[in-house]
């Protein structure tokens, strides 16, 4: 079996990569066989109504995540990133648009498969296995 991969970009900043072909590289690193899993670029508009509409937070934030499996089965997720923050996190990290946007797209993962960031700790966790996931996936794609 494989996954299934769905992307969305109604957004109007552009994926300076082949974002379903990125996916699958997530998936194969963490030898992630089974499963959907749904991403939508969106712009910050879009972000706040997601954001307010489900978790009722009134603000923008680059990345939510969404589990939709039952416990047990397999995963099915829909992940919504928002560009408009991804670049501007770029900005202020001093990283690329593109490195900033893979790093979320991993992290939209891990908390598909159970990773959280609600603490220091687990936060601290979740970066290094973001970062050790990107560069395992860069240096195949050398």
């Amino acid at each position: 079996m494989s996954p299934i991969i769905e992307v969305n970009c109604p957004s109007l900043i552009p994926v300076p990569f082949d974002a379903e072909q990125y996916v699958e590289s997530v998936l194969d690193a963490l030898d992630l066989i089974d499963g959907r899993f749904e991403f939508s670029f969106v712009d910050r508009p879009t972000m706040i109504e997601i954001n307010t509409t489900h978790l009722a937070h009134t603000y923008s934030t680059d990345i939510i995540t969404f589990n939709l499996a039952d416990p047990g089965e397999p995963i099915e997720g829909d992940i919504y990133i928002c560009l408009d923050h991804v670049q501007d996190n770029a900005i202020q990290l001093g990283h690329s648009f593109e490195f900033e946007l893979k790093i979320v797209m991993i992290h939209g993962v891990l908390h598909l498969i159970g990773h959280t960031d609600y603490t220091d700790a687990d936060k601290a966790i979740m970066d290094e296995r973001q970062l050790s996931i990107f560069n395992h996936i860069a240096s195949h794609n050398a």
